[in-house]
């Protein structure tokens, strides 16, 4: 290792020797001191490497010896030196390459957090930015065990955080407490009674008196759990004091919904001009790479941004990032809408209003929609089959 280093900074030849006396020529050249190595033969012709300070010797002694010797190569730092005077606009490039990246990778150029459910990322950046975490912060100046008390501190539903650098980017790490049960906020005795007529499915009672069992069929103001506890002895009952009832039930129900959907609807057609524009943002300052200006403040446009932050490998983030909007121009048509889309319409209003209004409990079992066509739009008739909570809390 150390010899190969060594010939590298003085630099190295390929030689190829030719002659009778060939196999002599490199015996009388090793018995002179001179190192030689990767000795090969093909042909008439023996090739090895040797140092360039060993080139005097070797031609001397392959005239002593009536070998005629040709350099084939030239290697080693000497010759790359040579090649980058030749080359100053590389050379002046490769220089001022390295020292942005020697000044940029002292400062974090990314901050990306996980584990956040409930708690907006840009409330958590925000509070990181206040605390001196930010896009450019300087890493040696940077107390991650201070801000990570903070975050748990300020946050009263982040039970854990970490803050790890690592290259040039910063991750953030939290794990959020619990959801807060609402129904333990209710003080007052009571019980819960089903909001919707229903076939119980299952029952889980915290505190109060359980009032039915699965299977059961229950209507719309029943009592589900009752809020008196009977105190008892054996199979004598001794009194009884009220509480506030708590549990979950659940229970096979049907939900129905009905709206009406104009007879014909606006739909977009795209032209043929859809154009991109770029941005180059380098240290938190915007430059356009846009020549020819374009028209981009129309109405009936729409817009997709995307971004994308170079870097160099692994989290080695440059504080580079390219912005991409792209444009397409459309025009507003109207046509009639056929039945068949009417009940595609109606499908995507059912599944949205059970994405946004059930909860993450709640258990589909299938859906139903009818569609009539009356002279003010098409009526859709839509009923739902799915399990979810069907308690109410009711103060006594």
């Amino acid at each position: 290792m150390f010899l190969k280093i060594y010939y590298f900074i003085r630099g190295y030849l390929g030689l190829r020797v030719k002659g009778v006396l060939s196999f002599r020529f490199i015996n009388l050249l090793t018995e002179k001191g001179v190192y030689i190595w990767d000795i090969t033969s093909e042909g008439e012709y023996i090739y090895f490497f040797t140092g360039r300070h060993n080139k005097k010797a070797a031609e001397e002694t392959a005239a002593g010896t009536g070998c005629r010797i040709e350099s084939v190569c030239e290697r080693g730092l000497p010759l790359f030196l040579k090649k980058l005077k030749t080359r100053w606009v590389f050379t002046a490039g490769a220089v001022l390459f390295s020292l942005f990246l020697l000044i940029s990778t002292r400062y974090i150029w990314l901050i990306e957090v996980r584990g956040n459910y409930r708690i907006n990322t840009g409330d958590i950046l925000e509070f990181c930015r206040e605390n001196k975490l930010t896009y450019g912060t300087k890493k040696s100046g940077l107390d991650t065990n201070l801000i990570e008390k903070e975050i748990k501190n300020n946050f009263e539903d982040i039970s854990f955080a970490s803050v790890t650098v690592k290259g040039t980017r910063a991750l953030i790490t939290v794990s959020e407490t619990l959801p807060f049960d609402e129904e333990k906020t209710e003080e007052a005795a009571g019980d819960i009674i089903s909001g919707s007529e229903a076939v119980v499915t299952r029952i889980t009672v915290t505190d109060g008196t359980p009032a039915v069992k699965e299977g059961m069929a229950v209507g719309k103001g029943d009592i589900l759990i009752s809020g008196e506890v009977f105190l008892k002895a054996e199979q004598e009952v001794l009194g009884s004091y009220m509480t506030a009832a708590r549990g979950k039930i659940y229970g096979n129900t049907r939900e129905k919904y009905n709206f009406t959907l104009p007879l014909k609807e606006k739909y977009k057609k795209y032209t043929e001009k859809e154009y991109s524009a770029y941005e180059v943002e380098i240290f938190n300052k915007n430059f356009s790479l846009n020549i020819i200006k374009r028209d981009t403040n129309s109405e009936k446009c729409d817009k997709i941004e995307s971004k994308r932050q170079l870097k160099l490998w692994n989290d080695i983030y440059l504080p580079i990032i390219i912005n991409k909007t792209e444009y397409l121009p459309y025009n507003l048509h109207e046509r009639d809408l056929t039945a068949e889309a009417a009940k595609a319409k109606a499908e995507k209003i059912i599944t949205a209003e059970i994405i946004n209004e059930y909860p993450i409990d709640s258990e589909v079992l299938g859906k139903s929609i009818n569609i009539e066509k009356t002279e003010e739009g098409y009526r859709a008739e839509a009923e739902i089959t799915l399990i979810k909570q069907i308690g109410v809390f009711r103060e006594r």
